[in-house]
């Protein structure tokens, strides 16, 4: 269902999505990049609240399972959890340091779907990159997977 991931053989903690963290999207306190990936499915604020008010990011999940989906939500759903993961990054810097300290390189998840292994990598690589910004392969490589994310929405836009 998830867990961290490895890059270049070293578990990396930071980027477990159930991972108890705070931080705020417009206004609203998250207490994981899980949280937040659940609200954002959610179609009325009572679901939202539920989900909210969760807990752990295994609750969250749960809670996640319970409620009405968004109708377009198989186009959006890769750019809200990197919406997500990018607000945690950004706004607890020990995840980032620990984040942009690891090597270049595939961050490979195994805990979960095909899909979100594949996808989750991708989303924290092109947030590392981002963050980094401090080469020409950092630019390319966020926008490599940007262009990538938008296909999937196009894709998938009913």
């Amino acid at each position: 269902m998830g867990g961290p991931a490895d890059i270049n053989g070293e578990r990396h903690p930071e980027t477990d999505n159930f991972l108890p963290c705070k931080f705020v999207i417009d206004g609203i306190t998250y207490s994981s990049a899980e949280n937040y990936f659940q609200c954002a499915k959610t179609t009325n604020e009572t679901d939202r609240n539920m989900v909210l008010n969760s807990g752990s990011g295994c609750s969250a999940w749960a809670a996640g399972q319970r409620i009405r989906i968004r109708s377009d939500w198989e186009s959006v759903k890769v750019d809200e959890m990197y919406k997500g993961n990018l607000a945690k990054f950004q706004q607890n810097e020990d995840l980032r340091n620990a984040l942009l300290s690891s090597a270049n390189g595939s961050i490979r998840f195994t805990g979960s779907t095909s899909f979100w292994n594949h996808w989750n990598g991708l989303i924290l690589e092109r947030i590392r990159a981002e963050l980094r910004q401090n080469s020409e392969g950092d630019v390319r490589r966020a926008v490599e997977i940007h262009d990538m994310m938008d296909k999937y929405a196009k894709q998938n836009k009913k």
